[in-house]
């Protein structure tokens, strides 16, 4: 399943965190440069160091980027299986994954952009409700009186200070 528009994304990062679960279920991850691979549709890893260079099953490739104010947020997750091809790793993905969903672009919502915003929290409620049918679970109650309570007494704290 490759998705070049998603591949693109991450050929603006210069580095990738690849992660596997060992059979102990323990995780590992590496910081690695990558290459795309158009034509066989798979991700090449350059230069792992030794430990990785033995991993093989499923992993998955994280990609994020910010700038200095924490804004500009991009993230991206590959998923796919990690083989060995002509003596070298690769990575066959499987599913592209974004905070948001989205398919043609891994950057998230930004403040200045309230229907982004908006967007992302329909997502974030939508797959909420996914998760809870897939397991045949109620939407769990929410007890808001400790956040009203902490609420109104930053407003007091403001207010004695203004």
């Amino acid at each position: 399943m490759w998705n070049e528009q998603l591949v693109e994304c991450a050929r603006a990062n210069e580095h990738g965190t690849l992660t596997v679960v060992d059979t102990s279920g323990y995780p590992s991850s590496v910081r690695c440069v990558v290459r795309f691979d158009r034509v066989s549709e798979l991700i090449a890893f350059p230069a792992l160091g030794p430990e990785a260079n033995a991993w093989r099953g499923s992993a998955c490739l994280l990609f994020h980027s910010h700038n200095e104010q924490l804004e500009d947020f991009h993230e991206m997750m590959i998923k796919g299986e990690l083989v060995e091809e002509d003596g070298s790793l690769v990575m066959r993905p499987s599913g592209f994954l974004t905070g948001t969903g989205r398919l043609d672009t891994d950057a998230m919502p930004h403040a200045k952009d309230p229907i982004h915003l908006v967007k992302f929290m329909l997502l974030g409620r939508r797959k909420a409700r996914e998760y809870l049918a897939k397991r045949g679970r109620p939407w769990p109650p929410t007890d808001f009186r400790p956040m009203l309570a902490a609420a109104r007494e930053l407003d007091h704290e403001s207010s004695r200070q203004g």
